[in-house]
């Protein structure tokens, strides 16, 4: 129980703290005055407690117009002593007539009102004397308790802010905070602390000795020289993310990578060239080799990348997440051998090629199928925004899924968004059996002779989508009518919370089809969609999407 309300008041003192810490950047509120207002020097706000006797703003004649003085210090003349009277007893009769009213109107609720205040005061008095003596008869925690509860706390919202504000609370809570146990991991990448050399150097020397895992994204004015005070200073770190950290460098990567033996994930995406040369990456596969479990080196340029990917293969027997989305290669298209591929890396569980130029290989002898057992996320989404993003999907076809989905029964996420040579007969004899997110967006699965297997392919996974992507597709009304009836309706319900139909030709029967018979739904986007009525055209969440519900409830 003690260490229960412990994290709770740990949160909530810590957050009654702004720190002033020189590391942690938080905005202050703005200042107000007594009555709310801000505080604006020209407009002054009078108050008093009371009006009669209490303390005025000082003033005089030619500042307030309705200045009346006292009687006792200043003279006033007969006529504005009459006007002043005469005011003050009209408006003394218009506020007793208003009392009556009042009265008459609302006698019985000012006996509730009062009845209910007292009430209330009576439970807040009972309260604060119960809450009183179990603080009374609560003994104070010893430090090593308070420590674990820190960490819990920690583990739930994060180091920081939380250890700069609990450091100001008390001297205890000072000490406590700067514990190297709780600076495990470390989110550097919210704006809480300045993003500068001197920070990090500061950081590693007094309180990152025991850190296993860093993320400093978007620093992008980090240098190398800082890189290698932390992979000096934090030998244990296990995961980095440098991702727009734009001035590191090649040696900066080699030195952390040959001074922390542990590390095992690494993020590189949209950095320097020079931190993602040929002779960097292939040092980094190479020092790092079964140890690997993740690496993003995505949004990249890359010059003779087919031989990296070879290493790849043959190297990093334990990769489980590999993220090459949006690279540009010196050459056209990069062949993957895919056999290779899934025998070298056979443990991967995600894997984004989204928006890079892949191909497969030609396959000239049988080979015994491996395939990516443990796979659960595939991303081969093609930007159709660009000018180039057209060609960037000409390797993904029929082809390429089903040979990299050989053996792949787990897959929760598919994004085959703008792949324009994958049709429905292809993802219907997948293996794949409960898939959750699909996503087939702006790409021509529609095709005429693809709009037998469309309905069979929406029915294969309709026990098992939990989001799905149809916008901006040419499904003919009838088409798109029967795999949303076949999607809704069956022998169990359908697990759908959100569905993306912009653009397509779907009529308001197959919404209320959707709305009636998905009760898990909360988002329905249907922009742009020609077939229904205005007023409808828009993307639907939250209380708009529960007055859409109950408006088409029957």
């Amino acid at each position: 129980m003690y260490i229960y309300t412990g994290i709770h008041t740990c949160i909530l003192i810590s957050n009654l703290y702004l720190s002033d810490h020189p590391l942690v950047n938080m905005p202050r509120k703005p200042e107000r005055g007594i009555l709310g207002y801000k505080k604006d020097p020209k407009n002054q706000i009078l108050f008093s407690f009371n009006v009669r006797t209490g303390d005025e703003w000082p003033s005089d004649d030619s500042d307030d117009s309705d200045y009346v003085p006292d009687d006792g210090l200043y003279c006033v003349s007969d006529g504005q002593a009459m006007k002043h009277s005469v005011n003050a007893e009209t408006k003394k009769k218009q506020l007793l007539i208003k009392n009556r009213k009042r009265k008459k109107n609302g006698s019985t609720a000012t006996k509730y009102n009062e009845t209910s205040a007292s009430k209330k005061s009576k439970c807040t008095s009972q309260t604060e004397s119960i809450v009183a003596e179990q603080h009374d008869n609560v003994p104070p925690l010893p430090p090593e308790i308070w420590l674990k509860i820190f960490g819990f706390v920690v583990d739930r919202i994060g180091a920081l802010p939380f250890l700069c504000r609990a450091a100001k609370v008390c001297h205890m809570w000072h000490e406590l905070s700067c514990h190297h146990s709780l600076w495990q991991k470390v989110d550097l990448s919210y704006g809480w602390i300045k993003a500068r050399d001197q920070t990090l150097l500061w950081l590693c020397n007094n309180r990152l000795s025991q850190c296993r895992s860093i993320n400093l994204t978007s620093w992008k004015n980090v240098t190398s020289s800082a890189i290698k005070q932390l992979a000096e200073k934090c030998p244990l770190l296990e995961s980095v993310n440098l991702s727009y950290c734009k001035k590191l460098s090649s040696e900066a990567v080699t030195m952390l990578v040959d001074s922390c033996p542990h590390l095992a994930e690494i993020d590189v995406s949209f950095t320097s060239p020079d931190a993602v040369s040929p002779m960097c990456l292939g040092h980094l596969i190479g020092t790092m080799n079964s140890r690997l479990r993740l690496l993003n080196i995505a949004g990249n340029h890359f010059k003779a990348f087919g031989t990296l990917v070879t290493y790849l293969m043959t190297s990093c027997s334990n990769l489980e997440h590999l993220d090459i989305s949006n690279a540009n290669f010196s050459s056209d298209f990069v062949s993957l051998n895919i056999e290779k591929f899934q025998i070298g890396c056979k443990k991967l569980k995600v894997i984004r090629f989204a928006n890079s130029k892949f191909r497969a290989t030609i396959q000239r002898q049988q080979m015994e199928p491996h395939g990516f057992s443990d796979l659960e996320q595939l991303s081969l989404a093609v930007s159709t925004t660009t000018t180039t993003g057209s060609n960037v999907g000409l390797g993904i076809d029929d082809n390429f899924i089903s040979r990299l989905l050989l053996t792949s029964t787990q897959l929760r996420l598919l994004d085959l968004r703008g792949c324009g040579n994958v049709t429905c007969e292809g993802l219907l004899h997948l293996p794949i059996t409960n898939l959750q997110q699909l996503y087939i967006s702006q790409s021509p699965i529609a095709k005429s002779n693809c709009y037998s297997d469309f309905e069979p392919m929406i029915q294969k996974w309709r026990h098992s989508l939990i989001e799905l992507d149809l916008s901006w597709n040419s499904y003919p009304a009838e088409i798109l009518h029967a795999a949303l009836k076949a999607l809704a309706i069956g022998c169990i319900k359908s697990p759908l919370e959100s569905i993306n139909l912009a653009g397509t030709s779907v009529k308001m029967k197959s919404v209320k089809y959707i709305l009636q018979n998905c009760p898990s739904l909360n988002s329905i986007n249907l922009t742009s969609c020609r077939g229904l009525p205005r007023g409808i055209k828009r993307d639907f969440s939250g209380k708009q999407f529960l007055q859409l519900q109950r408006d088409h409830k029957t």
